[in-house]
């Protein structure tokens, strides 16, 4: 996932990632359920707001490396670290202060360490807040290329990441439940000040192939707060998924977010996107995006596709596109 287009970097130091490469070598030798898992992703387009053709990430590039060790009786222990990476440039990626990414963050997306058994799950480190899923599912694009819906789900109040967090997890067939609290200065969030501990939690149903989820998230700054309404329906064929968010920022302004999408399952396994998402503070609606594409995938791990853009309250460069090329693994 990511925020934007323009997102200041750090180097990553060759001496680093050789020592990072030796460790996880070596992990992964006397580990065997160490996993090495990630995403390159490329394109070449032009944003919202932008005259010009620039090459860019599309879907976030990253790096991960995760595992798992059975301690018997039902439990484990895990641990997941991810970075982020402009593939483009070859630097490590970092949203910002905004996001809770300061600088010098190299695990800019996850970094925690957890237990888990027939209670649930307890996790300590950087990770996502618990509020995510409600905000993110109704994107297609979950946040990332030039047709992220990003103001319309997040209302420019959830913070995705929070630093020195504790998150409990617990599942019981249709129903789980995610609630997270943080420390305070570690995460100043869009305000850019910490007043209070921030926390926030999700209430999730799947029973089958229709969800609903709600989620509620209380920056650090103590005065912003967004709570989250999904709803999605899989009909095979394609989804069908709504959301609504409804708060107020930092600077006490109200905000209503709302959003619709579907991803279309075409011929030989690939997809049409589509999405709409508006984006309202006291009561100006500041955005009112559509986004489109289509995915060609090549094997279930390489896809090339396109993607166009429109922001109808965009005050110049009101359209957008991008032609890229995917791979996991």
């Amino acid at each position: 996932m990511m925020f934007g287009r323009q997102i200041p970097s750090s180097t990553l130091a060759p001496a680093a990632l050789a020592a990072l490469l030796c460790v996880a070598a070596a992990a992964a030798h006397a580990q065997s359920n160490v996993k090495l898992s990630g995403r390159v992703d490329l394109n070449v387009g032009k944003d919202i707001g932008s005259g010009s053709t620039r090459m860019g990430t599309g879907a976030m590039s990253h790096l991960s490396f995760s595992g798992n060790e059975d301690l018997g009786e039902g439990r484990q222990a895990y641990f997941v670290l991810t970075t982020r990476i402009n593939a483009d440039t070859g630097t490590t990626n970092n949203p910002g202060s905004i996001l809770n990414n300061p600088p010098g963050t190299f695990w800019s997306q996850d970094s925690y360490v957890g237990l888990r058994g027939t209670w649930g799950s307890l996790t300590l480190g950087r990770r996502m807040t618990a509020a995510l899923l409600p905000q993110i599912m109704v994107d297609p694009w979950q946040w990332d290329n030039t047709t992220t819906i990003f103001n319309a789900t997040t209302g420019l109040i959830g913070n995705l990441w929070y630093n020195n967090s504790v998150t409990y997890d617990y599942a019981d067939g249709a129903f789980s439940l995610t609630a997270q609290v943080a420390e305070k200065d570690a995460n100043p969030g869009w305000a850019g000040v910490a007043r209070k501990a921030p926390y926030s939690f999700a209430l999730n149903y799947v029973p089958g192939p229709w969800q609903v989820r709600l989620g509620f998230e209380r920056p650090a700054d103590g005065r912003s707060r967004l709570l989250s309404l999904f709803g999605g329906y899989d009909f095979g064929a394609f989804t069908l998924n709504a959301m609504l968010g409804d708060g107020r920022d930092y600077l006490e302004n109200k905000v209503r977010t709302w959003a619709v999408s579907s991803i279309v399952q075409a011929a030989g396994g690939h997809q049409v996107r589509l999405a709409f998402g508006q984006y309202a503070r006291d009561g100006d609606v500041l955005s009112q995006k559509l986004s489109g594409g289509y995915y060609h995938y090549l094997s279930k791990r390489t896809a090339v596709y396109v993607n166009a853009t429109h922001d109808n309250k965009a005050a110049t460069e009101k359209g957008g596109y991008e032609l890229g090329l995917q791979h996991v693994f």
